[in-house]
């Protein structure tokens, strides 16, 4: 018995020894550390995400440069693929499930492995990139994502809203300001590692170019901060040309590869906040001081997708209650954006990397189920399941499969209504959906569709809503496995009947080749939207007091289809 208690106890521990392995993280476990992207440019800061990498409670290190390679028994290394001497990180800060750290300038660029060690326990290898050149900026969401944390010098920051947080000023930027980016990664630089010193401008070396809202420019500086190792600055002039808004798209190109893209509030010289269609001056102020807003999103949408051997119907109900800080209602999902009239061009180049936490929704419960009525639809429950509320309504089924009920949606009114839940309280809200929308000149137009003329494009039908014509191009990036990715859209009055797509919104696009077999793919869509200024708003009361700030009930109905582009 006695030898039998001591084998338990020996399996025991060794369960205790391997549960307690220092590991990092499979997926994304090591990255830049300002933007949260994959590979690490030499003389830059990188963040490490895993498990048993560091005491429970962070340990800062805060004394005399230079930082050390070893803080609270951590200590990184980074081990040549290709052989060669092992480089030792300088250490920041530790804590068990984050550490961050400074791959000294001398390293060469190529291939290493990396390993955590903590009291004794070395985690397994994790393969990384180390580069030239990978600038990433801070946001104020701290992951990356959303609005940069971008100031003026001084004490001053760009917000959506002229007032104060804590000890700093905020206020939008104006065309011609000069403002500051904080991040790392814009290139070696062996003055720095040790006392925080300097080599001086990198923008020429480094091809460095600040994009803002689609506008490209030279910044002032790039480079080292003073008496600080591994952070970089990037001063920059905002474009006397660019479109004001709360969210205008921000990137730094810096040999050969993007930063993350997020944005900066931008207003014209009179105006003391931004103006966004969504959000009052009130609700941008909230997020300013790190507050969240409350959403709701409830859809009808009624499609029609063609493929080159079928077609197919279907009617979807689907939607959510949500809120979100400001990485999530600032987050642009990687996509720079620039506008030509009344067209929106979003452009994901191949290989850019944005943060997975930006733009992550809390879900919010209003209740077990919602329940439609309407033209087709008495007492029509809709479920909610995992955070959302989602409901096929009808699906003529593709090639080999069957149809799905009947057609739902018909011209009327809906009402929607939820009981209320943990999060939001009872609610109602009534729609009036268009009886048909019909997408006119859509067999007639040539596939692949010339982008060197303007695309015209004819519908009768869509009530007093807004028209959406979109279209987008995903092209394979030689045999990198990523894509470049290229989308317009389009908005128009429902009531116009017809909008011509300009030649310079199409040539935005990337060349599909039609029935392209390899690997591209193309597509055009023409919908009937609700017009959200004046359709389908509604208000629902919030369980910890106060109301939605905005709540949406819409329809969307249209037609999809493959094409190419020439």
């Amino acid at each position: 018995m006695k030898k039998l208690l001591g084998v338990v106890c020996l399996v025991a521990s060794l369960a205790s020894v391997l549960a307690a392995a220092t590991t990092i993280r499979t997926e994304n476990g090591v990255a830049n550390a300002s933007s949260y992207t994959a590979d690490i440019a030499r003389g830059s800061w990188f963040v490490i995400f895993g498990a048993e990498m560091g005491p429970v409670s962070i340990s800062v290190y805060s004394g005399a440069l230079p930082y050390p390679t070893t803080l609270s028994g951590t200590s990184v290394t980074f081990t040549p693929a290709s052989g060669g001497a092992v480089v030792s990180a300088r250490m920041w800060y530790t804590l068990a499930g984050q550490l961050a750290g400074m791959l000294p300038s001398t390293a060469a660029a190529g291939d290493y492995d990396v390993r955590v060690t903590y009291n004794g326990s070395t985690s397994a290898p994790y393969r990384v990139k180390v580069v030239e050149r990978n600038f990433g900026y801070a946001t104020q969401a701290q992951n990356g994502a959303g609005p940069a944390q971008a100031t003026y010098g001084g004490l001053d920051l760009n917000r959506f809203t002229t007032g104060k947080l804590a000890q700093w000023s905020t206020r939008p930027a104006k065309p011609n300001d000069e403002m500051v980016l904080w991040g790392t990664g814009v290139g070696a630089d062996a003055n720095s590692d040790l006392n925080g010193g300097t080599s001086g401008d990198q923008t020429a070396a480094g091809q460095v170019r600040v994009v803002v809202g689609g506008i490209e420019v030279t910044p002032v500086y790039a480079g080292r901060s003073g008496g600080s190792p591994g952070l970089d600055q990037i001063n920059f002039k905002v474009p006397a040309s660019v479109t004001p808004g709360c969210f205008v798209s921000l990137a730094v190109k810096a040999g050969g590869k993007t930063s993350n893209i997020g944005s900066i509030a931008v207003t014209d010289a009179s105006k003391a906040a931004c103006t966004h269609p969504m959000y009052t001056e009130a609700q941008l102020s909230r997020l300013d001081q790190g507050g969240t807003l409350s959403f709701g999103s409830l859809t009808l949408t009624k499609s029609i997708v063609k493929e080159f051997l079928f077609d197919n119907t279907s009617e979807v109900f689907n939607g959510a209650f949500y809120k979100y800080g400001v990485d999530g209602v600032g987050a642009t999902g990687g996509y720079s954006i620039t506008q030509i009239g009344a067209c929106y061009i979003y452009r994901l180049p191949a290989g850019t990397e944005t943060s997975s936490g930006g733009g992550t929704p809390v879900y919010l419960d209003a209740g077990p189920q919602l329940t439609l009525n309407g033209p087709n639809a008495s007492n029509k429950v809709i479920p909610r399941a995992d955070g959302r509320y989602d409901l096929m309504l009808y699906n003529s089924g593709y090639l080999g499969q069957g149809v799905s009920g009947t057609p739902t949606l018909a011209q009327g009114t809906y009402t929607l209504a939820g009981p209320g839940g943990a999060d939001v309280k009872a609610f109602s809200v009534s729609l009036d959906v268009p009886g048909s929308f019909l997408w006119t000149n859509e067999a007639s137009l040539a596939n692949p569709i010339p982008r060197s003329t303007g695309m015209p494009i004819t519908w009768t039908g869509g009530g007093s809503g807004v028209v959406t014509i979109t279209g987008d191009a995903m092209v394979p990036a030689g045999g990198s496995g990523f894509f470049d990715i290229s989308m317009f859209i389009c908005t128009s009055p429902a009531t116009a009947g017809n909008f011509t797509v300009p030649s310079s919104v199409l040539q935005q696009l990337a060349a599909v080749p039609a029935g392209s077999t390899s690997g591209s793919v193309g597509t055009l869509s023409v919908y009937a939207n609700s017009d959200t200024s004046k359709q389908g708003i509604f208000s629902a009361p919030l369980s910890a007091g106060g109301t939605l700030d905005r709540g949406l009930f819409s329809y969307s109905i249209g037609t999809a289809k493959r094409t190419g582009w020439q």
